[in-house]
């Protein structure tokens, strides 16, 4: 299997054996770096020698026997008994002579002891000179740095004669081990003839060694991770392939994430069984390069092994040859198994002081923080005095740029130091709890909570609250809304005598009235404290604005002021704060909220458009969920959920589900897509309804409409009840967060109570009016005009149509469009052209469902008019011409030449078609005919 792309080399030593066949004997050198296949080399050239039909003597050098004389020449010695051919009877002699035990009589009768030193060299000597004299010879000895001394001399002097022997000696040697720089092996390995080095595997011959173990095709990206993950080496691959068939892997690209992180256990332990055997600066260089990874530093390297520069430049120039060092040579072999076999082979505690260690010492050599602390998050525990404050510069470099995770990372790593105690681990909670908001939410919670109590003073307590947004948390959870009481009541206890506490009280505040929203008590308390701000709206500091934000969106949604107010000040609001991703951490995103519900989305659209360039997972749900709003206010429904389903997407497992202010708008999002379903699923996957009035509502109203859509009348009036209750009971007003009204008051008109189907409609009107946009009202005027029989319903539907002129919302412009030209009492000229204005409106904002309901009605539309109106044939239309001028039956006759009885016949038809009941109502009917039709005859007989 290894010797897959040799084929060069290979012949390069066919070709040396059969010169030694011709009487000229050569030394090859076979180097190569660990686990490259060289003793299956040998192996191969054993069995050439085989084939070509020369003699063998074999021996393989081993740690074990270095202190044991002319081991290495005993084996050669032996492996010829046997190995030599059969017609060779001198030869088998003279090798069998060493391989008898002491006392024994040889067929020569010599006694022959198998330690006797001052014998071996001579026997040596006689079998080469013996078995080469009848055919070729090749000598292969394995591992030769590993030989001991006697034998490497021994052989030293037979190589001397190889070139008038038929002799091919093969040694091979591991590159880079000390043992081969000795003088006796040194001058051995100088003596060659030629060298062959063995390299790693390329991906071509990676592939064939993977589908001749597996026996099976692989996938190339299977093929491409193991190469990678193997360095090309063919012991790592072979491990690696050994693995994958214990696992069970199949070799398709879904298994290519597993394959990167094996790391068999084999593999390590003789990794770790091979450095054991080098100097201890070969091996401290090789662990201090597995510590620092991709961290290319020589003097860091050299001081974390404690050598100099010269003894570490040649321990890296040693692990290079070796194959521990990629080709560079700087670190360890990329990030293949070597590596990590080589990691993982330093003993724990060595791994973990030798980690603290690397971290000071790229730290101080000025490496950046992040590379230092990245030796600190694997570590069990921090003995680095300094780990703290690399861990933490570290994080704050992370933040900087964009990665709130790994900041996150090497925070929760720095509270391992259990010395960090009092201030530094409270600073340690709340960095992190700072890092956490961005991508997990309940954790971020969580550490504030646990930060609170180790705060002295009430300031420092509020600085560490105000950092959580409210609209990203829900409020039982921790009882961060008490919480968040008892902090703002402590820090008014403390005084607010400078403008700092001033600002922390502020948002405190804004916070408390964000997190209280659904509180019908404090709603009012929300009201009163709005119209204590008079009409001069302060909005000078970041505090105001997020009070003022809260207290907008209050106003909202209880219906307690009218739209153009608050948008008026919800604008001016966004002009004094520049964009950016921290905002979803205030109550910002309540003023975004108030402008969509208003209409007035250009200005707060290009603003969320800067504002979202940077930020992490929660920031980016959030700021897409706010776009979504005003896609959703302009009528853009497809891109409203567009925006939701990547909001979805961002919602990992850490972010513990999406806020609820999320969940709300995807539900929304997907009430106005016709997918009542996909609200119902949701609100249920993130269980916030539970607490969550609006949610609760926002749940029932899906309910309600699935079972409108299976015609349960009674089930959906009861839910569409209920949500309205659910909203009432928090004194959620405005119509524009949830129309119940109207539906319930289309459900009492198809059950036909409606009584009750008109005031439930004029409900909705009523308070659509006191908000005061053109999209509720005309939202609610549809629903009012539906249930209004008669001509009186038609023309609140005009009303409706004409007040979302006005608007910006397409979606709503687009419903009442296909109610009114749906409407009985629409003449059917008009109701052509109000329909197919829908359909226009329906394809530019993305609602399907309308735009197939619009279809569907022209279609039929279209077919009654052809029913109503059959078009004359062309010969009927110049027969009814003729004779609308007065022409009689046998004049027309003549002219058309056809005979009377077609003509009363073509005269009879178009009596009929044209509703006319004789001749002289003729020049009237086809009057009124052509104007219908278009211009030539041709045109008007449907040609």
């Amino acid at each position: 299997m290894l010797l897959l792309e040799r084929e060069t080399e290979l012949a390069e030593a066919a070709a040396a054996l059969r010169q030694a066949g011709n009487g000229n004997g050569s030394l090859l050198v076979v180097r190569g770096p660990m686990g490259t296949g060289k003793s299956s080399f040998l192996e191969a050239l054993a069995r050439l020698a085989k084939d070509e039909g020369a003699g063998l003597l074999r021996a393989r050098g081993s740690a074990a026997d270095e202190g044991l004389a002319f081991g290495v020449v005993r084996q050669l010695m032996h492996s010829g008994h046997g190995e030599v051919p059969a017609g060779s009877t001198e030869a088998r002699a003279a090798t069998a002579t060493v391989a008898q035990p002491r006392g024994e009589t040889s067929d020569l009768g010599r006694e022959v002891s198998r330690t006797a030193p001052e014998y071996t060299p001579k026997a040596l000597a006689s079998v080469l000179d013996t078995v080469s004299s009848d055919t070729a010879l090749l000598v292969l000895v394995d591992d030769l740095h590993l030989a001991d001394t006697e034998s490497l001399r021994a052989l030293a002097r037979e190589l001397a004669q190889r070139h008038a022997r038929r002799v091919l000696f093969v040694f091979s040697v591991l590159s880079g081990d000390v043992r081969a720089d000795q003088p006796p092996t040194e001058g051995l390995l100088a003596a060659a003839d030629r060298t062959t080095i063995l390299s790693s595997l390329g991906p071509i011959g990676a592939r064939a060694v993977i589908e001749d173990a597996l026996g099976t095709a692989v996938e190339e990206e299977f093929v491409s991770t193991l190469w990678k993950r193997s360095g090309g080496n063919p012991l790592a691959l072979r491990s690696l392939v050994d693995a994958v068939r214990f696992r069970g892997l199949s070799p398709t690209a879904g298994s290519a994430g597993v394959v990167r992180a094996l790391c068999p256990d084999h593999l390590c332990r003789r990794l770790a069984a091979f450095l054991r055997s080098q100097p201890p600066h070969i091996r401290r260089t090789a662990h201090a390069l597995a510590v620092l990874g991709r961290t290319v530093d020589p003097q860091v390297t050299a001081q974390l092994a404690g050598l100099d520069a010269p003894r570490h430049a040649e321990a890296v120039h040693t692990l290079g040859l070796l194959g521990i060092l990629d080709e560079r040579p700087t670190t360890p072999a990329g990030e293949t198994v070597l590596r990590d076999a080589l990691v993982d082979s330093i003993p724990t505690t060595e791994l973990t002081a030798m980690r603290s260690m690397a971290a000071e010492l790229l730290h101080r050599a000025g490496h950046p923080a992040e590379v230092a602390a990245e030796q600190l998050v694997s570590v069990p525990a921090l003995y680095n005095p300094e780990a703290v404050r690399i861990l933490r510069n570290a994080a704050d470099s992370a933040l900087l740029r964009g990665a709130p995770r790994d900041a996150a990372r090497y925070l929760r790593q720095a509270l391992l130091d259990t010395s960090s105690t009092g201030a530094v681990r409270t600073d340690l909670l709340i960095d992190l709890a700072s890092a956490e908001r961005s991508f997990a939410t309940t954790s971020a919670l969580r550490h504030v909570a646990e930060a609170l109590p180790l705060l002295d003073t009430a300031r420092d307590r509020a600085a560490a609250v105000v950092k959580l947004g409210p609209l990203l948390m829900d409020p039982a959870e921790f009882t961060i809304d008490s919480l968040m009481r008892d902090v703002a009541d402590d820090l008014e206890a403390s005084g607010l005598d400078d403008a700092p506490t001033r600002e922390l009280a502020l948002r405190l505040e804004a916070h408390r009235h964000a997190l209280a929203h659904q509180d019908p008590s404090h709603t009012a308390q929300a009201m009163h404290r709005l119209k204590e701000l008079g009409p001069s709206w302060p909005l000078r500091t970041p505090g105001e604005r997020e009070l003022l934000a809260s207290l907008a969106h209050i106003a909202f949604v209880t219906n307690g002021a009218p739209a153009e107010q608050l948008a008026a000040l919800c604008t001016r609001l966004l002009d004094r704060e520049r964009p950016d991703p921290e905002h979803v951490h205030t109550t910002l995103p309540l003023a975004v909220n108030v402008l969509a519900a208003t209409g007035r989305t250009k200005g707060a659209a290009d603003w969320l458009r800067r504002a979202r360039r940077q930020g992490g997972y929660v920031e980016s749900a959030i700021i897409r969920t706010e776009q979504a709003m005003l896609a959703l206010a302009e009528g853009n429904v497809a891109d409203a959920k567009q925006e939701m389903l990547r909001v979805d997407v961002l919602a990992g497992p850490e972010a513990t589900g999406l806020p609820a202010l999320c969940t709300a708008i995807y539900a929304i999002v997907a009430l106005h897509s016709d997918e009542p379903e996909l609200a119902e699923e949701f609100i249920t996957r993130h269980r916030l309804s539970d607490t969550n009035q609006y949610l609760a509502a926002l749940l029932h109203m899906a309910r309600g409409l699935l079972a409108a859509r299976r015609r349960e009348d009674r089930s959906a009036l009861n839910h569409f009840r209920t949500a309205g209750q659910r909203t009432e009971r928090i004194g959620w007003l405005n119509p524009t967060l949830l129309p119940w009204s109207s539906c319930v008051a289309l459900m009492h008109h198809r059950l036909g109570e409606h009584a009750q189907a008109l005031a439930a409609a004029r409900l909705e009107v009523d308070r659509a009016r006191v908000w005061g946009t053109p999209a509720v009202e005309g939202h609610a005027l549809v629903a009012l005009g539906r249930v209004t029989p008669g001509r009186e319903g038609a023309e609140l539907l005009e009303e409706a149509v004409s007040v979302l002129e006005r608007s910006p919302n397409s979606h709503e412009l687009c419903r009442a469009l296909y109610a009114l030209g749906s409407r009985a009492e629409t003449d059917r000229k008009r109701s052509t052209h109000l329909l197919k204005r829908a359909y226009d409106l329906g394809v530019a904002c993305g609602a399907d469902w309308m735009v197939q309901k619009i279809t569907a009605k022209l279609q039929t539309a279209s077919t009654s008019a052809k029913a109503d109106n059959p078009r004359l044939t062309r010969s009927e239309l110049r027969v009814a011409r003729l004779a609308a001028e007065g022409r009689s039956n046998t004049e027309i006759s003549e002219r058309l030449g056809i005979s009377s009885r077609m003509t009363e016949k073509h005269l009879t038809n178009c009596y009929r078609k044209l509703g006319i009941p004789g001749r002289r109502g003729l020049p009237t009917a086809l009057e009124k005919r052509l104007g219908r039709q278009s211009g030539t005859p041709e045109d008007q007989t449907g040609r």
